[in-house]
């Protein structure tokens, strides 16, 4: 083989390892939290949505207590999935910063459900803030804070 042929074989061979390294790692992507949560959240999957925050992870209900620790956050789910079925989610990123293996997100979402009880579809509009932090390669919740909208009269008046 001519030697600049060779040279075109390594050049070519090593274009192909780069690219077939680049499919590889982007064929594992990097999956949010947020994304963790929506997923779950839809299967109406308490202990799926629980394994989206650290093993410390805190949220705050809206209108409800604070709950820390998965246990704790997938008991907060398993009430509220016992009593609605959910037909769909929204959440829309408003911001984020990022600092190192830390981020803190901001936005607002929207949350279609059906009562189990009376089978009336309910929207609640709301909006977030959270810290999310990447842990053994995983990005998870560390501090949630999902709180509803104002009821529309009162956000008028202000």
């Amino acid at each position: 083989m001519h030697p600049l042929n060779r040279i075109g074989t390594l050049l070519l061979l090593s274009g192909l390892a780069v690219c077939s390294v680049g499919v590889a790692t982007a064929a594992e992507p990097e999956i949010s939290a947020a994304d963790c949560f929506t997923l779950a959240f839809k299967a109406g999957n308490a202990d799926a949505v629980a394994a989206c925050y650290a093993e410390d992870g805190v949220i705050w209900f809206p209108g409800g207590p604070m709950a820390k620790g998965r246990k704790a956050i997938r008991d907060g789910f398993a009430g509220y999935f016992s009593s609605v079925s959910i037909k769909d989610i929204s959440m829309t990123a408003l911001g984020e910063e990022a600092f190192g293996d830390t981020k803190a997100s901001w936005g607002s979402y929207l949350i279609t459900v059906v009562d189990k009880a009376s089978g009336t579809e309910m929207v609640q509009r709301g909006r977030y803030t959270d810290v999310t932090k990447r842990i053994d390669g995983r990005w998870l919740y560390v501090a949630d804070h999902p709180s509803d909208d104002p009821p529309a009269a009162h956000a008028a008046a202000q």
